[in-house]
């Protein structure tokens, strides 16, 4: 971890860069230099320093390399839930496939390496639009509100941001086991983390999920029947369903769970 002390300019944005190699972290480094409102006030080569770094710094924006073994980039995020408000991340890639698909619900940004200066000079045009938002800096990071736009169906590899306020984590499509509609909300529950809120259609998750993993059983509810641990029959007409490292049970009604069976 490379913490650097210096005055701040007025309306300067304090970044971090995290990557794993200097002589890209050089790079970068120099490209921002041409931008007098960005002041990098420190470095990390690993996700752990990062997570110290950005503890120490309290950066708004935070210029994250994607691949460094053996983390990515992704698992630093779940490590900042305690910060409030979160920092703004721009995604540094040599394209992974996986990043990628993230990258179309994900990210305020994402930097191609070798970093182009014209792209870059887009990119903090961006940041200071964002961060210079009324109470940008109350909210959480207004980096980590997905762009909701139908795209193509994700594999069950690909990453997907879950968000509910300053809970944040990263999780593999194939390990959500429940999308269920609320109003204008879907509440999503994954193996390893508690259920999410997210202000979102279930048609759009319908539509984003594996195909052949979701199945809907009811108007507001989908279910990877994959994820299913085991079932508990409560009486004739309800049933509880437990998934795979996930701690709330899912109570089905006798249609709803006559249709799991058939899908299962």
């Amino acid at each position: 971890m490379n913490a650097a002390r210096t005055t701040l300019p007025p309306n300067a944005i304090r970044s971090i860069i995290v990557d794993d190699e200097s002589l890209l972290r050089q790079h970068l480094r120099e490209r921002l230099e041409r931008h007098p409102e960005i002041v990098i006030v420190g470095e990390a080569d690993n996700i752990q320093s990062a997570v110290e770094l950005v503890a120490a710094t309290r950066p708004e924006v935070i210029f994250l390399d994607v691949q460094m073994p053996p983390d990515n980039g992704f698992d630093l995020l779940p490590r900042l839930e305690h910060i409030d408000p979160l920092p703004a991340v721009v995604f540094v890639t040599a394209f992974d496939r996986y990043a990628l698909r993230a990258f179309e619900v994900h990210a305020l940004d994402y930097l191609t390496k070798p970093v182009h200066p014209d792209r870059l000079a887009q990119t903090v045009s961006h940041l200071q639009r964002t961060l210079s938002q009324p109470k940008a800096g109350a909210v959480a990071s207004p980096s980590l509100v997905p762009h909701l736009t139908p795209e193509t169906p994700l594999e069950a590899a690909d990453l997907v941001r879950l968000q509910d306020g300053n809970y944040l984590r990263f999780v593999e499509a194939g390990r959500i086991a429940v999308a269920l509609s609320q109003g204008d909300y879907t509440r999503i529950l994954a193996a390893g983390g508690k259920p999410v809120m997210i202000k979102s259609t279930l048609s759009y998750w319908e539509a984003r999920l594996p195909l052949n993993l979701f199945s809907r059983i009811s108007r507001g509810l989908l279910v990877n029947c994959q994820q299913i641990q085991h079932v508990s029959r409560l009486d004739r007409e309800k049933t509880k369903v437990f998934f795979k490292d996930i701690a709330e049970p899912l109570t089905l009604s006798r249609l709803e769970f006559s249709r799991l069976r058939s899908f299962g």
